[in-house]
């Protein structure tokens, strides 16, 4: 009886040590697990903010980022590139069927091949070019590229500005000086000797002076405008004697040609504006009317206000040759002349095509807009307009 009693103590025993050791090993087990859980919910919660991150990033750039898999289907595409490729959902679609107007398949299989790696080109549709670039990601089977859309139509059009503003410069600058040095060449012993031929040759060697001073002051102001550097101070003046003080100088070429040159402004219409600025103007759009306005004729300047009194519009309108209705488009861009033979139809010299140009920025920087309405052969009136000082 001694003998089963102490037999079942240690089987009592036996059990509860094994027992224990099963509830260390389920406890070891429930501690790991615990710290799996832990660490995955780590990796979960690292992955999340990496995904945030990575959706802020592909928010806030300004490039269109789209991913391909291995059949060319689309997995993911950020807010810019359904802009730019104008789609509202481009998923789980072929990229052939979501870029149809981009021609991006040629890149796309170059980068999915085992010799692509990043391949970059340009890409025009329609009258915009984007900058494409495509680089390989995953290996094998699960091979697909990543596609980074950048638009560079604003970039392109100012590279062909820069080149067209050098050329423009270049063959401006050519005129003058060429006159220049025919002049000088011109003068010897025998004109030096003849002073009515001495007289005419230094004047028009000065009228060629002063169109090189006219351009490189003009390209100065252009250049201090167009770089936010010509400060605008708005103060209140009576648009009767800006307009005066603009025309004074003015006045002897009217004589010369026999223009009547008119203002109607009523004497208590004000106006916020910088008077030396809006003088240029003024200078430039009735020196233009009287340039193209042949003997005898009319340039008018008048002044009225606008949306109930808020803004001012001022107008000059001549009776001059008027200009052709295919060019007005282009008037107010830099170095743009209509027709240098109209020009020397009428005995005046030619100007440097940055005058409408500087008056454009100029009207645009006092916040109003300028425009014309001409008829060839009727003449033209140019319109500008300026905040009212009332």
């Amino acid at each position: 009886m001694e003998f089963l009693f102490g037999a079942a103590i240690l089987i009592i025993v036996a059990l509860l040590f094994i027992l224990w050791r099963v509830k260390q090993r389920v406890d070891g087990q429930q501690d790991a697990t615990t710290e799996h859980a832990s660490r995955i919910n780590a990796l979960e919660r690292e992955r999340a903010a990496l995904d945030e991150k990575l959706t802020a990033f592909t928010r806030v750039t300004s490039d269109g980022i789209v991913q391909v898999d291995a059949d060319g289907y689309v997995i993911y595409m950020n807010d810019t590139a359904r802009v730019l490729l104008e789609v509202k959902d481009g998923l789980e679609r072929p990229l052939s069927q979501v870029a149809w107007g981009y021609d991006l398949h040629p890149l796309v299989n170059q980068v999915l091949s085992e010799s692509g790696g990043a391949v970059s080109q340009t890409v025009v549709k329609g009258e915009r070019a984007f900058s494409v670039r495509a680089v390989a990601i995953g290996e094998n089977e699960k091979r697909g590229a990543l596609l980074g859309i950048t638009e560079v139509t604003e970039l392109q059009r100012l590279g062909r500005a820069r080149r067209e503003f050098v050329a423009n410069i270049s063959h401006e600058l050519r005129t003058p000086v060429t006159s220049l040095q025919l002049l000088a060449d011109t003068i010897n012993d025998d004109v030096l000797n003849d002073k009515p031929l001495l007289t005419d040759l230094m004047n028009k060697a000065r009228a060629q002076v002063d169109l090189l001073k006219q351009l490189t002051d003009e390209l100065m102001d252009l250049a201090l405008i167009e770089s936010g550097q010509a400060l605008i101070r708005l103060v209140g003046i009576f648009a009767n004697d800006l307009v005066n003080d603009s025309l004074t100088p003015l006045r002897p070429q009217a004589e010369r040609k026999h223009i009547t040159l008119e203002t109607h402004i009523p004497p208590d219409m004000e106006v916020l504006a910088d008077p030396q600025a809006m003088r240029k103007v003024l200078s430039n759009l009735t020196h233009n009317a009287l340039k193209f306005t042949p003997n005898e004729g009319r340039v008018t300047l008048r002044a009225i206000w606008r949306n109930e009194g808020a803004d001012v519009e001022i107008s000059i309108q001549d009776t001059g040759i008027g200009i052709p209705e295919k060019d007005l488009p282009r008037i107010f861009e830099r170095f743009y002349k209509v027709d240098r033979a109209r020009t020397r139809a009428l005995g005046e010299l030619r100007g440097t095509g940055l005058g409408l140009a500087i008056s454009k920025h100029m009207v645009e920087a006092h916040g109003g807009k300028i425009w014309v309405e001409s008829a060839e052969g009727k003449g033209s009136t140019f319109y500008f307009t300026l905040p009212s000082g009332e």
